[in-house]
């Protein structure tokens, strides 16, 4: 899906989404997130693809600010909900994929990330798709609450009003 300057495709409703769940409003992300699905697995894999370039900046940043840590030295960790570390290999293949699409355009792959994107979408089931793309949702807010802290810049579209 291209996206053109007049037709912002999924850009304000992800936005929404976020801003709603970086203010705790839960359901009413769940609900921009469905209004997303509905539109098809075009603008779920759009919004999945554009906030993994996001997600990607914002690592960067992060590392480039970071003295001990860096995209070499494990600076990205799966988390179980407990808490506890989770190996990528033992992340379910769609959610593997889409933690892979961020990491391949962190590094300067964006063939690799197609690829990793594609696999994320491979079965074209919807709700596998809100779950990548919730996912994704979920890792774009932290990291915005991350940068935010430590003073890294944020994509401005990621702000809201920042689409247009």
């Amino acid at each position: 899906m291209d996206l053109q300057p007049d037709d912002p495709g999924p850009l304000p409703v992800v936005v929404s989404a976020i801003g709603m769940l970086r203010n705790g409003a839960i359901e009413g992300t769940s609900d921009q997130l469905d209004a997303l699905v509905e539109q098809g697995t075009d603008w779920v894999r759009t919004a999945t693809g554009m906030l993994a370039i996001a997600d990607a900046d914002m690592l960067c940043g992060l590392a480039e600010t970071t003295e001990e840590a860096g995209l070499e030295s494990g600076f990205v960790e799966v988390l179980a909900a407990d808490g506890g570390q989770v190996e990528i290999d033992e992340v379910a293949p769609p959610l593997r994929a889409a933690l892979r699409t961020v990491l391949a355009h962190a590094y300067g792959d964006p063939e690799s990330a197609a690829e990793q994107i594609r696999l994320a979408f491979l079965d074209g089931d919807p709700a596998i798709g809100k779950q990548v793309l919730a996912h994704t949702v979920l890792w774009t807010a932290q990291l915005m609450d991350v940068c935010e802290e430590r003073a890294v810049p944020v994509p401005s579209w990621l702000k809201a009003g920042g689409f247009g």
